[in-house]
């Protein structure tokens, strides 16, 4: 007689019936291997096939003035497989091709200016609306070293396309310089 196990339904034989071994155990490896294809396999493929991309501010700085909500841009692509990101036509935006959820990241470098004092946020706004303003971080500015924001959410975007954009504000003394940025969205439903 073949049994199968509770959780996952894997076949093997009852102890007593042992004389059909080689096959029991070749239809156990099967349904092992079957099991791991169906149930890790496939997730992982869907995952790197999931609709993703990342912009980046590599290869310039760029002014962030005090007291105004600056949109962050950004001069390469790090992966777009679904159109999303054309740097051709906008360094400012992402724009979702595909309904679905979306793990949203943004970051931003803010060099050091020798001068204390203010705050920085970075924040991510959708011209869907659906994103509640602010999403983001705020953090007090040092003097001698370079202050990182970050933020991450998930975001519904229900009708396509619909821009994506991250911009920084702060209350500093003067201008800051954004020394590096990135925004990445990816489908995850």
């Amino acid at each position: 007689m073949i049994y199968n196990t509770d959780n996952r339904g894997y076949p093997y034989p009852d102890y007593n019936e042992l004389a059909d071994f080689p096959d029991a155990i070749g239809d156990f490896a099967i349904a092992v291997d079957t099991d791991l294809t169906n149930n890790l396999d496939a997730p992982i493929d869907a995952a790197i096939e999931a609709k993703s991309c990342r912009a980046s501010r590599e290869l310039t700085t760029q002014a962030i003035a005090t007291g105004v909500n600056v949109t962050l841009a950004y001069d390469t692509e790090g992966y777009d497989n679904d159109n999303m990101i054309n740097l051709a036509g906008s360094t400012t935006n992402i724009v979702v091709q595909s309904a679905g959820v979306y793990l949203i990241s943004c970051s931003v470098n803010l060099a050091a200016t020798g001068v204390a004092g203010g705050a920085a946020a970075i924040i991510v706004a959708s011209t869907g609306g659906v994103v509640p303003n602010p999403i983001g971080t705020s953090k007090n500015l040092d003097n001698d070293k370079a202050t990182s924001l970050s933020c991450m959410t998930l975001h519904r975007v229900a009708t396509v396309p619909e821009t994506l954009t991250a911009f920084v504000r702060h209350n500093h003394a003067g201008a800051l310089t954004a020394s590096g940025a990135q925004f990445t969205a990816t489908r995850i439903s």
